[in-house]
């Protein structure tokens, strides 16, 4: 399912588009623009939520890789990187050699070791580098160029073209996240009784709980427990 059936769809649940009302074939259609605009926004923090959560599996990407440059202490990561997939490391198979995260970051390598920023040779640890972008810093700084270190990561699954596609495995799961978007549209839409935080108000709608957790399951992928309680043996 794409962007935009998604958009289409939430009208429809909403009752913005019925009958033979025409669908919206842009995003930038006027006929509905400020619902079609809403949805945008409905769909997208949804998706930006089961993310946080870690709930889509098409997150995951094969990796990413940096190339050591002599003297050069930051690198900066893949462009959707969004976090590191399982254990936060750096592999190189010359050597095979296993880089972890230097533990406290950034704050404690600068207490511990002064010369940091400037201490060369063969790097063992990595840091994050705050910074505009998604940046490591070296411990040793590389004292030599051409290693390339591979890591695994999450890529971004953000969409905002019609024709992005939404990051699940079929449309069962589509619909029960479309469901999910729908009431997120319907309470920016409507007056909620000056309820200002509209997560609290979804977490007692029983369509969205209910569509949550159907998508949840779809998307374990193993039939859902027939029993109710514990068993004993």
């Amino acid at each position: 399912m794409t962007l935009l059936q998604c958009i289409n769809r939430i009208l429809r649940l909403n009752a913005i588009i019925r009958g033979d009302t025409d669908e919206v074939q842009t995003l930038s259609d006027t006929q509905h623009n400020a619902s079609l605009n809403l949805a945008i926004v409905a769909t997208q923090n949804e998706l930006i939520r089961l993310t946080s959560d870690r709930l889509i599996p098409s997150e995951r990407q094969t990796s990413g890789t940096i190339t050591l440059v002599a003297s050069q202490r930051t690198y900066t990561l893949a462009s959707d990187f969004t976090r590191f997939y399982g254990d936060e490391h750096f592999y190189v198979s010359s050597g095979n050699q296993y880089m972890t995260q230097w533990v406290g970051g950034l704050p404690a390598l600068q207490a511990q070791i002064y010369t940091y920023a400037t201490d060369t040779g063969d790097p063992n640890w990595w840091y994050w580098e705050p910074t505009s972008t998604k940046k490591v810093g070296l411990f040793q700084v590389p004292n030599a160029s051409g290693a390339v270190w591979t890591y695994e990561y999450e890529g971004s699954v953000f969409v905002d073209e019609a024709a992005d596609t939404l990051p699940f495995h079929n449309d069962e799961e589509s619909y029960m996240f479309t469901e999910m978007a729908a009431r997120r549209f319907k309470y920016l839409w409507e007056d909620i009784k000056n309820e200002l935080d509209i997560q609290a108000v979804l977490e007692k709608d029983l369509t969205y709980k209910s569509s949550k957790a159907a998508l949840l399951n779809l998307i374990k992928g193993q039939n859902p427990t027939r029993r109710y309680g514990s068993r004993y043996n």
